[in-house]
């Protein structure tokens, strides 16, 4: 990750403190990658190194300008997820406060897509180890919008990861494209449970009359 962060916050205060941060961006660049919509599930397991991150989104790039050819494409050069228990706002703090030390991402993997094509449809899956279990992913290219590089439908299942640091909402998703544009990140609602358990079932002496 780069030594600056590009957070989509609002307010004056929020500015100010970020202006005072050593790797912080300047306010007036623009947010490149849009999150249109989002559904986080965070799913607790036992034992621990279990826990099941689910993630459907909606994005639009906008690119630096430009789309930089393949630069700014999710489908064709992959987008770096990354979920982290604190805000956006509070992520920030922390990395502004001595010794300058960023949190560690509670989730983060690259993900790299094999681009699917059929007829004028165009997908990509994914799969890889990931932690102490896998992520699986599934993008979809979706009607482009004009003046943008395009939208995209992202769906992801983290299996055996450690998310206990993730207790409740809100959370900060962290969404970067191939060239390092970002990382932009977003305060977002999350659903946050435990898997159901399935009831211990003991062996029963058959009694005889």
């Amino acid at each position: 990750m780069r030594q600056w962060l590009r957070v989509v916050l609002t307010g004056a205060s929020v500015w100010a403190l970020i202006a005072l941060l050593p790797f912080a961006m300047s306010p007036a660049h623009a947010q490149e990658i849009h999150l249109n919509s989002s559904n986080v599930q965070v799913v607790h397991n036992t034992p621990g190194n279990t826990d099941v991150l689910n993630l459907s989104l909606n994005v639009t790039s906008d690119g630096e300008g430009s789309c930089e050819g393949e630069a700014d494409d999710l489908l064709e050069t992959g987008v770096h997820i990354s979920v982290s228990r604190f805000t956006c706002l509070q992520y920030t703090a922390i990395c502004g406060t001595f010794p300058f030390v960023c949190p560690t991402f509670d989730f983060d993997a690259q993900v790299n897509y094999v681009e699917h094509d059929i007829g004028s449809s165009s997908y990509g899956t994914s799969f890889g180890p990931n932690a102490a279990g896998s992520v699986s992913s599934k993008i979809v290219l979706l009607a482009r919008p004009p003046s943008t590089c395009g939208t995209w439908s992202i769906n992801l299942q983290a299996t055996g990861q450690n998310l206990s640091g993730i207790t409740g909402p809100p959370v900060s998703l962290w969404l970067n494209d191939s060239d390092g544009s970002g990382p932009f990140c977003y305060t977002v609602n999350a659903n946050v449970g435990n898997g159901i358990t399935k009831p211990h079932h003991g062996v029963h002496a058959t009694r005889h009359r």
